[in-house]
C-alpha cells in the first residue's frame, strides 16, 4: 500500500503539481494502473528530503488529461509512456512522440491497457 497518497479531481491536477514544485519537491515518476471497468489511476509520485508524497487522479481512457511536463520537464518520457502503452489523452507534452516512442504501427494499441475480450458461449465459450 502507498502512503501519503492524495486523491485529486482531474480539473485541478496543475494546480496541485504546481504547489508541489513550489513546496520543493521534485517529481520522481508518474504510473498507471488499468482498474479493469473503463478507468485508469494515474498516480505521480514526489520526494522531498526523503519524504514521499503521491497525487492521484482516476480518469476515463478517453478523458483528456493536462500534461505537467510544462511544470516538471522530466515528465516527457513517462507521459509519452502513458500515452502510448495506456492509451492515455495526455495534451500538450512538452515533446510529445505521437504515440511512437517506443511502439512501431504494427504493434497493438495501449499493450498495458486491458482489452475486452468477447466470448461466444455458442462456440463452447472461445474468445473471439
Amino acid at each position: 500500500m502507498i502512503e501519503n497518497v492524495t486523491n485529486i479531481p482531474l480539473e485541478s491536477l496543475l494546480g496541485h503539481v504546481q504547489d508541489m514544485l513550489f513546496s520543493g519537491y521534485r517529481f520522481i515518476t508518474a504510473t498507471s494502473v488499468d482498474n479493469g471497468d473503463g478507468t485508469i489511476d494515474v498516480l505521480y509520485h514526489f520526494d522531498k528530503e526523503l519524504e514521499m508524497k503521491h497525487l492521484r487522479i482516476t480518469v476515463n481512457k478517453q478523458d483528456e488529461i493536462p500534461s505537467i511536463s510544462g511544470i516538471y520537464f522530466g515528465a516527457v518520457l513517462v507521459e509519452n509512456e502513458m500515452k502510448e502503452l495506456f492509451g492515455l489523452n495526455i495534451k500538450n507534452i512538452v515533446i510529445d512522440y505521437g504515440g511512437h516512442m517506443l511502439l512501431s504501427d504494427e504493434e497493438l494499441d495501449a499493450p498495458m491497457s486491458r482489452q475486452i475480450t468477447i466470448v461466444n458461449k455458442d462456440k463452447g465459450g472461445e474468445p473471439q
